[in-house]
């Protein structure tokens, strides 16, 4: 399990596949959905993409959405059980982070994230 610090706060991932609560995954969902990342995942726009675009596209398409109730989703404060007021709390502090360090960190985090969406079974 991933762990990030973010907001001088340290943060556990949970994936999809892995360990989670399940009104988290429906919030993962909530936020993937409206961010297209199933339309991508699954070719529902017509487009016949390579796996490396695939994942190209799905980063892309998070990213304009706007990763930080993403990240919110799938990131929980060690010693907290996730929810979702928590989360939407954490989207908006994520949003605010000007610390070049923890912005990568969101970053590679993401990338894992996108990484394992693409080999779930959605």
């Amino acid at each position: 399990m991933e762990t990030i610090t973010l907001d001088g706060r340290k943060f556990r991932s949970s994936l999809p596949g892995g360990p989670g609560l399940a009104s988290q995954y429906d919030y993962l969902i909530e936020y993937l959905s409206a961010a297209g990342a199933f339309v991508v995942l699954n070719d529902l726009d017509g487009v016949k993409r390579t796996p490396v675009q695939r994942a190209k596209d799905l980063f892309t398409q998070i990213l304009l959405a706007g990763k930080d109730h993403i990240l919110a989703g799938y990131l929980t404060e060690e010693g907290k059980v996730w929810n979702r007021k928590d989360a939407d709390a954490n989207a908006e502090r994520f949003a605010a982070i000007t610390d070049a360090i923890e912005k990568v960190e969101m970053q590679k985090s993401m990338a894992m994230f996108v990484t394992t969406l693409l080999s779930a079974p959605w």
